[in-house]
């Protein structure tokens, strides 16, 4: 016998329910062809059209199935769970931040990072940079140390007096200045715009340039590990609100990871940069060489210090050694003094005392002191021997 649908009849239906039906069509279609740049994503915008449809479907076909009686059960039992799960969600988050308060910045811009740059990590000079008022014009007599780096010489989620530039300040002599010029998600390109702009502007008498692993990405995200969210349509408010939710991302992106659904930040950089000869190996190679002849043709001495990952322990089998091996080979083609922390962390039995926090890599306060002894330990002498 063959199989026979019925279809009710559209015109049968309730007056509202076509209306209803006629909307959310309408919006569907319009949502497709919003530009991107209007109201967001277009599709986030009709996944949540999507499940609206779906709970209004599922509504209609409750209440054309139950009595008064049990439709009264059933939403008075909804009602019930959403209260419940209010309440729950609303204790976890307050317990999140309560157990997480000692939480400065994350691997992301959510909710922790913004939490603490709200709380003023910092004033802001009138350079633009983390740190306090100097004069542009050298006062006479001072030895001036122009210190450029990324988010590591920026100082994310520490203190500014734990930073590794104010530790070396504060230990120097007093005719011996120490400039912080560090800049968030700066790479070897801005550092080369940077280090070129300084030394025709402040007159340094040594340029100290920090380096860390994605420097050599030179803003060319091509490839970068890219991570799905846990709740695409409501991921940018709740990451930016919502401790809970924001802990909850950083896990289910490290499980994307783990399940192979995304290739690993290592596998990106050594398909990226393994081979020397690579188009990305020689442009960063170009962008450094040009950074430290800025420093050559204008007299002023350089010198480099190189900041391991510590996402795992430095050990033999740190993923990142070619990287270092390599920008000190430039070193030593320009007769230069870098200093590279791999060892000097390694001797640091937990590498998760080297974090800013459970949920950021960026250096800790002991890592910036480890940081500032070294780099005291290298160059002190030379800087305190230097004419005024």
């Amino acid at each position: 016998m063959p199989l026979r649908l019925d279809f009710p009849d559209v015109k049968a239906l309730p007056s509202h329910r076509l209306l209803v039906l006629a909307v959310m069509a309408v919006l569907l279609v319009a949502a497709d062809a919003l530009p991107a740049s209007l109201l967001g994503d277009p599709d986030r915008i009709q996944f949540a059209l999507s499940l609206l449809i779906g709970a209004l479907a599922v509504g209609m076909a409750l209440r054309d199935r139950l009595t008064r009686a049990q439709a009264a059960r059933a939403r008075n039992r909804l009602i019930l769970l959403l209260v419940v799960l209010t309440l729950s969600l609303t204790a976890a988050e307050f317990a999140t931040r309560f157990v997480f308060r000692d939480v400065t910045t994350s691997t992301d811009t959510g909710f922790f990072t913004r939490r603490w740059l709200r709380s003023g990590p910092s004033r802001t000079n009138a350079q633009g940079y983390r740190g306090p008022e100097f004069s542009v014009t050298k006062p006479p007599g001072i030895y001036r140390i122009a210190v450029v780096g990324d988010s590591f010489t920026y100082g994310n989620g520490v203190a500014q007096q734990d930073r590794y530039t104010d530790l070396l300040q504060a230990r120097l002599p007093a005719h011996i200045e120490v400039l912080n010029f560090g800049t968030p998600g700066d790479n070897t390109p801005e550092h080369e715009k940077t280090v070129a702009k300084l030394v025709s502007t402040i007159n340094p008498d040594f340029l100290l340039l920090q380096w860390y692993v994605n420097d050599m990405e030179d803003d060319d995200m091509v490839g970068r590990p890219q991570f799905q969210p846990l709740l695409p349509v409501f991921h940018g408010w709740l990451d930016a609100n919502s401790a809970l939710y924001a802990i909850a991302n950083v896990k289910w992106a490290e499980m994307q990871v783990r399940w192979g659904w995304t290739r690993s930040y290592v596998t990106f950089i050594k398909d990226r940069l393994a081979d020397p000869h690579s188009q990305f190996s020689q442009q960063d190679s170009w962008f450094l060489h040009t950074l430290i002849d800025h420093a050559r043709q204008a007299g002023v001495p350089i010198g480099m210090v190189l900041f391991p990952d510590t996402a795992s322990p430095i050990t033999d089998a740190y993923p990142f050694g070619f990287l270092h091996d390599r920008v000190l080979a430039t070193c030593d083609e320009y007769a230069m003094t870098c200093v590279d922390l791999r060892q000097d962390f390694a001797k640091v039995k937990d590498h998760r005392e080297l974090w800013a926090s459970r949920f950021d890599h960026h250096p800790s306060a002991r890592a910036n002191a480890i940081a500032a002894e070294r780099i005291l330990n290298t160059f002190a002498a030379k800087w305190a021997s230097s004419p005024k």
